[in-house]
């Protein structure tokens, strides 16, 4: 289904395709994966000069004054290409800080001149009630400090620091806390990239790097929870769409007794779902992400996307697997890149049983 996209929004897409392409694609992201890199630089340096970064913040904050649904635009081709970039989560963070207002604007135009990479650092066990594993914040000497450790963080390696949530007694504060004050423990994910374990043992906080405290501070950290899931959602989807666009070329003419694959009925109805749940997926990411953005969203929908989007990435690639033959479980071939790619997201920021258990919670 084509989406009822306004000029900006369309504009925005083509924007996103081409740029996508120069800067992505199966090619660069096995040189990535093979050579260890965490971050492709050039790419991250052509979406902050393209601005996309903070797309989502308000014109008077410094941003472009466009929504989640023009991020998810540019997010889906960039899942469809293989970035290896953090701009689901830097999009999401920018967002917020917007939200904040004056309290954050040193830390909002430093992410968009690309000055830093201000990465998301939330528990991600189960994806649901986190505060027990929020780190601790302490207050002593005149200046905050926390303890604790939080696993999963992507991209930690090419931040340069993290919004990290601590909890005070009942409170929640939302803070910055600098690279080079937290220990990190880091492991390569199957599709190459990172997960990181941030270890905080009196990490130094500043009081100009608190950004928020309080109820506030409970609320962005919830938005900003339902952000990661519809962005990181957007990028399923584009991950889920390239990998059936390549099935689909691949069985048109492969031959098997003397026919292409694509004309045995069975392969046909195959193929033909995985289009339907694609659609599906497509139409609830773009719904929700629009929803968010008028002001009507319900917290249950965001984990409905992430949910669903985690899904269906993991069955759709391997049935694109499975429909290539033996070749396709090779790492020659570019379909195990989606694949792969499909896996590290889907476990990424709760995944498919821990966002459905988060949406019943949510609407029982």
């Amino acid at each position: 289904m084509e989406p009822i996209l306004n000029e900006q929004q369309s504009l925005m897409r083509e924007t996103a395709v081409r740029l996508c392409k120069d800067y992505g694609g199966p090619k660069r992201a096995r040189a990535l994966r093979n050579a260890g890199t965490e971050m492709d630089v050039p790419a991250w340096m052509e979406l902050v000069r393209s601005g996309w970064l903070c797309a989502a913040v308000s014109e008077d904050a410094g941003g472009m004054g466009m929504g989640i649904l023009d991020v998810s635009l540019a997010l889906e081709e960039a899942g469809k290409q293989l970035l290896m970039v953090p701009f689901a989560e830097v999009a999401a963070v920018a967002h917020v800080l917007g939200k904040i207002g004056a309290r954050a604007e040193n830390q909002l135009r430093a992410v968009q001149q690309g000055l830093q990479i201000l990465m998301p650092a939330l528990p991600q066990e189960g994806w649901g009630n986190v505060g027990s594993a929020l780190p601790i914040a302490r207050f002593e000497g005149g200046q905050w400090f926390l303890d604790g450790r939080i696993r999963h963080v992507p991209f930690a390696q090419s931040a340069q620091s993290y919004l990290v949530a601590a909890r005070i007694g009942d409170e929640i504060m939302l803070c910055a806390v600098l690279r080079h004050l937290v220990k990190l423990d880091t492991v390569a994910n199957v599709d190459g990239s990172t997960s990181s374990e941030l270890v905080m043992d009196g990490s130094l906080v500043e009081e100009s790097q608190v950004m928020v405290r309080g109820a506030q501070a409970q609320e962005l950290l919830e938005t900003l929870r339902d952000l990661l899931a519809i962005t990181t959602g957007a990028a399923l989807v584009g991950v889920s769409a390239a990998a059936l666009e390549m099935t689909l070329e691949y069985i048109k003419y492969r031959q098997q007794f003397g026919k292409a694959l694509g004309s045995f009925q069975a392969l046909q109805h195959r193929v033909a779902d995985c289009f339907v749940n694609l659609e599906l997926n497509r139409s609830l990411v773009y719904r929700v992400a629009a929803s968010y953005d008028a002001g009507q969203m319900h917290a249950a929908m965001a984990a409905a996307v992430k949910a669903r989007t985690s899904r269906v990435a993991l069955s759709l690639t391997r049935d694109a697997l499975q429909l290539h033959g033996a070749i396709g479980y090779t790492d020659e071939h570019d379909i195990g890149l989606y694949y792969k790619r499909a896996i590290a997201l889907a476990a990424l920021y709760g995944n498919d049983i821990n966002q459905t258990a988060r949406f019943s919670a949510l609407t029982l």
